[in-house]
């Protein structure tokens, strides 16, 4: 087999690798980000409820002012009653009376509804608030982890990039070329596995005159329909089976750790 091959192919496991730890990096201030906002949200719905219920309670004052205002014209009234002259003026006091009874009697309803919805209300507040402080703590304890993490990826990344550096060493500076303008145009993989006349990447079948040149492992070719350099799979042991996504760098195995 041709050095390059196993150069190039050493330096996609790397690129592989150091593109795993570049990703999860990435997602941790997204995640810091997503905790932020899970919290504010639960923030703004415990401080809805507390604004609905002083506005209630609020309300609740106000009916018992108007309540009170009108058990004092009851009394008030009651005493018109015993001053009355003429029986029209009896017929007035009392259905003056009988209505101001009426609009009480809704009022001490209403305020009996008011109360037990504040008492509920008091109920889902105090329940959001212990929620909260349960998830504060949660999401305090996942930041230490995702900064703890952040920090080995950083390191992690520092040393993936070195040996990145000495492998590109390895590859001849016109393959190199080739290769990294492959991998930005892909936005991945841009040296594959070849198996059963099958390109990995596009799955596309490759020419049979390609696919024996291949097998013999003295040249580097590409795929006519994807544009990505191959290999024959047959000859690394840890090549990818046909039909894995090679374009997912997290599927590598080397890609589960931080080491370089």
């Amino acid at each position: 087999m041709h050095p390059q091959i196993a150069a190039l192919h050493r330096l996609q496991s790397q690129d592989r690798k150091l593109t795993s730890f570049e990703r999860r990096k990435i997602a941790v201030p997204r995640r810091l980000l997503e905790l932020d906002n899970d919290l504010r949200k639960l923030e703004d719905m415990l401080r809805a409820e507390r604004q609905r219920l002083e506005e209630t309670r609020g309300f609740q004052r106000g009916q018992h002012t108007q309540l009170r205002d009108e058990e004092e014209h009851i009394r008030q009234s009651k005493t018109r009653l015993g001053q009355v002259k003429t029986a029209r003026e009896l017929n007035a006091a009392q259905r003056e009376l009988e209505t101001t009874r009426r609009l009480a009697s809704a009022r001490q309803e209403e305020i009996g509804k008011l109360q037990a919805g504040i008492e509920a209300a008091e109920v889902r507040i105090t329940s959001l608030h212990e929620g909260l402080e349960t998830v504060r703590e949660q999401a305090e304890a996942e930041k230490r982890r995702l900064q703890a993490e952040l920090v080995q990826l950083e390191t992690a990344i520092s040393r993936a990039r070195e040996a990145r550096g000495k492998l590109t060493a390895e590859v001849g500076p016109e393959t190199l070329r080739t290769y990294e303008r492959i991998r930005k145009r892909v936005g991945g993989m841009a040296f594959v596995a070849a198996l059963n006349e099958r390109c990995d990447a596009c799955q596309m079948m490759i020419p049979h005159q390609t696919y024996m040149a291949l097998l013999k492992g003295d040249e580097i070719l590409g795929c006519e329909h994807c544009g990505r350099l191959l290999y024959f799979a047959g000859h690394f042991q840890k090549a990818k089976a046909p039909g894995d996504q090679t374009g997912d760098d997290n599927n590598d195995e080397s890609t589960r750790g931080l080491g370089s």
